[in-house]
């Protein structure tokens, strides 16, 4: 099978490829299978005239035509999975920096100044409400419980999910922000999740709570939030509503907040998940067996 592959994944995905027989191009329109991010995909995906897959290497698909792919006969699988334990310990991480005052330690030591007045913060006993209890949440959620959290889950319809000891539907969230010390959003982004959070949200929230999202952006309603989170630990954002984020936001001067340019996937490990996701799936076409996060 002919497969098309981006330039920036030349170098580690086309040998296990070529070991497995196929054929590896890059970017060329005519191939069979097309493995890509979908911010590497030309805006007329129709321009594969012969694509029979398309394996993303994302977990989001928003951008992506479903009807196209279902008229077409076509199949898409994303890359839900990928990157949860990274991003798991991106959140852990950046908790634990907050929690254990990392950053004044940090400055006391550049100003030879020997502080130790300061408490810290334990997750021990601490509220953990996650908006999404997908893969993401999940693996967060198995390491806050290794910590002695309460784990409460945000999802459509309040499913019980694994690693929360609460679930609850995303409707009902509101209602148990005031109890939250720590909110972990990996939402993905629809018309339910656009500016779900906005001024009233951030101020049911207590003094000393964290808020993180590594979601999508739009999540966050980034104007109406704006002098409503003063009273966090700390705003960790990690995606935005317009990105790269604008030099003139309010966001990159303000005190609270933590913010990273959508890097919580990064992982050492990420090009040999990759390579195992492809093979596994193209060791699944040639046996027609089902496919892993087939979505269409």
């Amino acid at each position: 099978m002919k497969i098309s592959i981006n330039e920036r994944f030349k170098d580690y995905l086309t040998q296990p490829l070529e070991a497995l027989g196929h054929e590896v191009v890059i970017d060329d329109e005519s191939a069979e299978m097309v493995i890509a991010y979908p911010t590497l995909l030309p805006k007329d995906i129709t321009v594969f005239k012969n694509m029979k897959y398309l394996q993303l290497l994302s977990s989001g698909y928003d951008t992506i035509d479903l009807d196209y792919f279902k008229e077409n006969n076509i199949k898409l699988m994303n890359g839900r999975g990928l990157y949860s334990t990274p991003i798991a310990e991106y959140i852990l991480g950046h908790v634990l920096n907050v929690y254990q005052n990392i950053p004044t330690y940090n400055q006391s030591q550049r100003e030879k100044a020997w502080v130790k007045d300061l408490n810290h913060t334990q997750i021990l006993g601490k509220t953990v409400l996650f908006l999404g209890t997908g893969s993401i949440a999940s693996e967060t959620a198995k390491r806050f419980k290794a910590f002695g959290s309460t784990n409460i889950g945000f999802n459509s319809n309040g499913r019980s999910i694994a690693q929360f000891d609460f679930c609850y539907p995303l409707s009902d969230f509101r209602n148990h922000l005031k109890t939250a010390d720590i909110v972990v959003a990996s939402l993905p982004h629809n018309e339910d999740t656009h500016h779900l959070i906005e001024d009233k949200e951030m101020n049911l929230l207590k003094k000393g709570s964290i808020f993180i999202n590594v979601g999508r952006g739009p999540l966050i309603n980034e104007s109406k939030i704006k002098g409503n989170f003063n009273h966090l630990s700390a705003l960790i954002l990690d995606v935005f509503e317009m990105e790269p984020l604008d030099p003139d936001s309010y966001l990159w001067q303000t005190e609270n907040v933590i913010l990273t340019p959508h890097i919580a996937s990064n992982s050492d490990l990420t090009e040999e998940a990759h390579i195992q996701l492809v093979v596994d799936n193209l060791k699944r076409i040639a046996s027609n067996a089902p496919l892993i996060n087939e979505i269409v």
